[in-house]
């Protein structure tokens, strides 16, 4: 079973790379749906939540993860 370290919070899909709203608040695994909590944020569009530091692309390394792990489906496991 491939490990996830983090949730989308639109999709519910696990994700190891992706977008970061507020330092961890929300999770976004594509484009469509960043744009989706950008909106919630009250931005028009994903260039303007940019230039504002509402959000930055990262990547999540699985083995980096102690606590809780998440499934392809969103499922949440813990150690």
């Amino acid at each position: 079973m491939e490990k996830f370290a983090r949730r989308c919070d639109i999709t519910g899909r696990g994700m190891n790379e992706g977008y970061c709203f507020g330092d961890g608040e929300q999770y976004a695994c594509d484009d469509a749906s960043a744009l989706q909590i950008a909106q919630q944020y009250g931005y028009d569009n994903l260039d303007d939540a940019y230039k504002d530091d509402a959000y930055y692309y990262t990547e999540w390394d699985f083995y980096d993860i102690d606590d809780e792990w998440y499934d392809a489906e969103g499922n949440e496991y813990t150690n």
